[in-house]
């Protein structure tokens, strides 16, 4: 049998007792826990309103202003995230914990090519010259199936399709290699015949 702290040293996410609420008092979310080991798959389901995406956003500090945390500890790394200041959840985004949201469209930039939308973050948060970033970045297009990365680069978001944002979008999050990608509903906007692989 495993002991608690076995099983907590082992854990790369651990929420415990979260539950989210309204300024006003209403409960959104009530006690959810769970445990994520590094290359564990875990999924949330609950119907349309149920809060799942609520608690997704919540992970990484992107809760509503509206919304707050009455109970409960959410724990990455051994970190408490709850507590963390503004600049350090920033830090924690994208280069730790990665998030892909339901809608991209809402999500890139609409005024910004989509190479440079995809540099950012690499800009942000390594040390990589221009010249590697620029290689990483067309590899993962290649990776999500986008045809011709190299003109992609120069593209803006509302010349793809919602399938094809969706895929720049997972390309996004994976860019940085993170430890933890949060996927709010990621195969949504997907084609038909890539939502089914």
């Amino acid at each position: 049998m495993q002991n608690d702290n076995t099983s907590l040293s082992s854990s790369l996410l651990q929420v415990a007792d979260l539950t989210l609420a309204l300024a006003g008092g209403k409960t959104l979310v009530h006690g959810i826990s769970f445990d994520i080991a590094p290359g564990e798959i875990v999924g949330i389901v609950g119907e349309s309103g149920s809060g799942k995406t609520l608690a997704a956003r919540s992970l990484i500090g992107l809760a509503p202003p509206a919304i707050r945390r009455t109970a409960g500890s959410i724990v990455f790394d051994g970190q408490e995230v709850t507590t963390l200041s503004p600049g350090a959840l920033r830090k924690l985004r994208g280069s730790r914990i990665g998030m892909v949201f339901q809608e991209p469209m809402t999500s890139l930039n609409p005024s910004m090519a989509i190479g440079r939308q995809l540099d950012e973050g690499l800009a942000l948060h390594t040390a990589l010259t221009p010249a590697h970033r620029r290689a990483r970045i067309l590899e993962m297009l290649e990776r999500v199936r986008i045809q011709d990365p190299v003109a992609a680069l120069s593209t803006y978001p509302h010349h793809f399709s919602g399938g094809m944002r969706q895929r720049i979008m997972l390309a996004s999050a994976m860019l940085l290699r993170p430890a933890l990608l949060i996927a709010d509903e990621p195969t949504t906007a997907l084609d038909a015949s890539y939502s089914a692989r």
